[in-house]
């Protein structure tokens, strides 16, 4: 399927990601994260269904910490990783059958690159690198590096996309896409201080097939903002993947208020904005899709 959803992407159309994993496990009563492809696997398939049954044409594997993991990890970790990557990949196929697509996700690693911190270039890449491997491996159409706020990290793990690709003997496109915040004095920045014209700038010098933005202290209103620095940088397709509103701490707990038809309404700047690749982060849930899915208008 990596073919045709190069297809897709060259077709201009509009194409609807899924949701958030994470939030919408805990809500299931289901602890997030890696362990759940193992733990709960029915409830994993069960929200990749959701999201597939309410328009989206992208499902993302539920894979994100696998690199922060990979950094780290021992021999024994690492196997316990490849069965996660490979529990994840199957059913997130399963729930997007023959006509959805797949995205392999990788995350930050949570890590800080020299001189900064105590990890080389090497050691982020490799882990990159095993993450992407196991992901080819488990035949997804594409590799969607997100919330990056580090443009070197970024740039190690598109490579690292590519290397994979390479080795599986596959044409498998790449999405890059970083998290910003809001700045005081204007503007917007990741938390390593890159701006959305640096972010693109650094996207496109590392090869990535699709540029985008997601999660983050944004708006989707604020998002389009972003959006349209973007487009003034390239004219690759652009994602954006915003949550369901600003994140509020309450007791204790990080929730986000904003409901389906107020973040579909936000969706439609987005989309005039120059975003052809379309979906929601952390709060949002199948019921925004389905919204987002109703703006977007066509399937």
């Amino acid at each position: 399927m990596s073919g045709e959803f190069r297809k897709a992407l060259e077709s201009g159309r509009i194409i609807v990601f899924d949701g958030a994993m994470g939030t919408e496990l805990a809500a299931r009563g289901v602890e997030p994260g890696l362990i759940a492809n193992v733990t709960n696997p029915t409830t994993v398939l069960a929200v990749h269904r959701a999201y597939r049954e309410a328009g989206a044409d992208v499902l993302i594997t539920n894979t994100f910490g696998v690199s922060a993991e990979m950094a780290t990890a021992g021999a024994k970790t690492t196997k316990d990783l490849e069965n996660i990557c490979q529990k994840a990949c199957q059913f997130a196929r399963e729930a997007a059958a023959d006509d959805g697509y797949v995205a392999g996700d990788i995350g930050p690693t949570g890590k800080l690159l020299e001189p900064y911190g105590t990890f080389s270039d090497a050691t982020l890449f490799d882990a990159f690198r095993q993450t992407a491997r196991l992901l080819a491996a488990g035949g997804v159409d594409f590799f969607i590096v997100e919330t990056m706020s580090d443009s070197e990290e970024m740039r190690l793990a598109v490579h690292a996309c590519r290397e994979a690709a390479r080795m599986a003997a596959r044409d498998i496109p790449i999405a890059a896409s970083m998290a910003f915040d809001p700045c005081r004095q204007g503007g917007f920045r990741t938390n390593m201080g890159v701006s959305p014209s640096e972010a693109a700038e650094a996207m496109i010098a590392a090869g990535a097939d699709i540029i985008g933005a997601n999660c983050g202290s944004v708006t989707p209103e604020q998002m389009a903002e972003i959006v349209r620095e973007f487009q003034r940088a390239t004219d690759k397709p652009i994602l954006a993947q915003p949550n369901a509103g600003v994140p509020e701490l309450q007791a204790g707990q990080t929730i986000f208020r904003l409901a389906p038809k107020e973040f579909a309404d936000g969706m439609k700047l987005v989309l005039k904005a120059g975003a052809r690749l379309v979906g929601g982060c952390c709060g949002t849930t199948p019921e925004h899709i389905r919204r987002l899915r109703q703006a977007v208008g066509q399937k």
